[in-house]
């Protein structure tokens, strides 16, 4: 019964220490830019473009909805949330 308990005991010990151990992470915020508003969206520019300033991912979003004009939206991380 003695190592029964031990070994229960022990097995809390090691869970308490990974849960009061574990890193804290803090979620990014994520930001939109449009670019070269104005302009007709071309997908692979729009990504590229987006990738390359930022580091994000460009997507075509048409503005406004139902115009079938397309911008260039890029969305990256910008800091941490709030």
């Amino acid at each position: 019964m003695n190592k029964q308990l031990f070994s229960y005991f022990m097995v809390f010990l090691v869970l308490l220490s990974v849960i009061t151990i574990a890193p804290k992470t803090e979620a990014q915020k994520r930001c939109r830019k449009v670019l070269e508003p104005g302009t007709q969206c071309l997908l692979a520019k729009c990504r590229e473009e987006c990738f390359k300033k930022l580091s994000g991912n460009g997507v075509c979003v048409e503005t406004p909805p139902t115009s079938g004009k397309y911008t260039c939206n890029c969305f990256y991380n910008c800091g941490p949330g709030l």
